[in-house]
This record gives structure tokens, sequence and C-alpha cells, in this order.
């Protein structure tokens, strides 16, 4: 999603994850006014307005990336949000990774049946299948 501010014309680029579903208030990284959004399936819901409040209130999401109108980045601290990470736990740790006979990549341990919760492949492994 994209909020282009009408006071500094910075464009502010809204995370698709964070922003999926939100009901809230955002700021622009380039003036810091703050904007109450609602967002429906990554779309903006209406048109984003102008509230009261600090840019550095805890309910204040940021945007994910903010550019001028001459495409050059707004960075510094408390402008926009760090990049969003697949798996925090993994940091600098390697998955373990085991080969098979003929010397292919084979993804880690089996999955249990109590892993499968709800999933088409328990229902294969339960004979439900049909």
């Amino acid at each position: 999603m994209l909020l282009k501010c009408p006071k500094c014309a910075v464009k502010n680029y809204l995370d698709p994850y964070p922003f999926w579903n939100y009901t809230g208030k955002t700021k622009c990284a380039g003036c810091d006014t703050v904007y109450a959004i609602e967002s429906d399936g990554g779309h903006l819901v209406g048109e984003a307005r102008p509230v009261p409040g600090k840019p550095t209130d805890p309910d204040v999401l940021l945007p994910g990336f903010a550019d001028t109108p001459d495409f050059q980045p707004v960075v510094g601290e408390g402008k926009t949000r760090p990049a969003p990470r697949a798996r925090a736990d993994v940091y600098g740790k390697p998955k373990p990774i085991t080969r098979n006979v003929r010397g292919r990549l084979v993804s880690g341990r089996p999955l249990k049946a109590e892993e499968l919760i709800g999933s088409r492949a328990r229902f294969i492994v339960e004979g439900k299948e049909s």
C-alpha cells in the first residue's frame, strides 16, 4: 500500500503483512504527521486522515519504507520500521540438513502426527482420505 503525504509529498510504503487487516494509526516518515487508516486485505478503505497524536506513541505503526519525491530514501531512527524477518528463532543458527543416499538434500525429520493437526497430510496418514 502507498500513503502519499499531502503535506510533504513523501511516499510511505506500508508493508502488506503488518497492515493487512489493520485499523489504527501510522505516521509520515517525512513530516511525522499521524494518520488514521483502515485497511482490509492489504487495501486502504477510504482515505487516510490526519489525527492528533504523537509520532512516538506505541500504537503508531511505522511504514516499511519511505522516499521523497526525488526518490531519496527517508532514513533515521523512528522514521521506518525494520524489515520483517521470516524466523526470529534462527538468527545465526544453521538449519540441520541431511542428505539421502544419492547425495541430494533432504529436509529435516519427518513430521509427527500431532504436528499435522488440520492438515491434508494428516488425513492421508490416518486413512481418512477418500
